[in-house]
């Protein structure tokens, strides 16, 4: 990828790709023989290729900031934590896919059972879980670009606490952000 990460074109460019593979996700397939699957397949390939260009991208940019700190300045430094914070939600756009996957492989492991209400309420069901994570796998990309879009926005806004207080908020867990803290313990509880 090696991109100039300090232009907020190229955050803004990528926050459009990541929209149009939103809205081409397709909707779910009736059977595991259609079209559908070949596009969750370049969808897929798509995202999976992306995910590795920021991992590259950050991995180069730690390496490059190393080699020239005089160099990497803290655009550079933004614009390379922007790419960063854009993986989480094309990874979990990318789980949702897998999980479609799945249901695209149950559908293809029923196709030739003899048709009866029972297995047409399981081909309904895989529907339903395959339209759940589409939905999903849209949210997820969504947000990527319009944090991307955000990122590009401020980029070259200077720096200040505000900065870090987001990315401390955005690097939690869902599940660490929504656990409830411990109370504190007495002196007498520790022993």
């Amino acid at each position: 990828m090696s991109t100039d990460v300090a232009n907020p074109d190229h955050l803004l460019r990528l926050a459009g790709r990541v929209s149009r593979y939103a809205w081409r996700l397709p909707e779910p397939p009736a059977h595991a023989d259609d079209i559908v699957t070949q596009h969750i397949e370049d969808r897929i390939a798509s995202l999976g290729d992306l995910l590795t260009s920021l991992a590259y991208e950050l991995s180069y940019r730690r390496g490059e900031a190393a080699r020239f700190p005089h160099r990497h300045t803290q655009v550079h430094r933004r614009g390379t934590a922007a790419l960063a914070r854009a993986a989480r939600p094309i990874g979990h756009a990318l789980a949702d896919l897998g999980a479609v996957v799945e249901q695209l492989g149950f559908l293809h492991e029923i196709s030739e059972y003899t048709p009866t209400a029972e297995h047409a309420d399981a081909i309904r069901s895989a529907r339903e879980v395959m339209g759940d994570h589409l939905d999903s796998a849209r949210s997820h990309l969504d947000a990527a670009a319009q944090q991307l879009t955000q990122d590009a926005r401020r980029l070259l806004d200077p720096p200040g606490d505000r900065g870090l207080k987001r990315c401390a908020a955005s690097s939690q867990t869902p599940a660490a952000a929504s656990r409830p803290t411990a109370a504190p313990r007495s002196p007498s509880q520790t022993r």
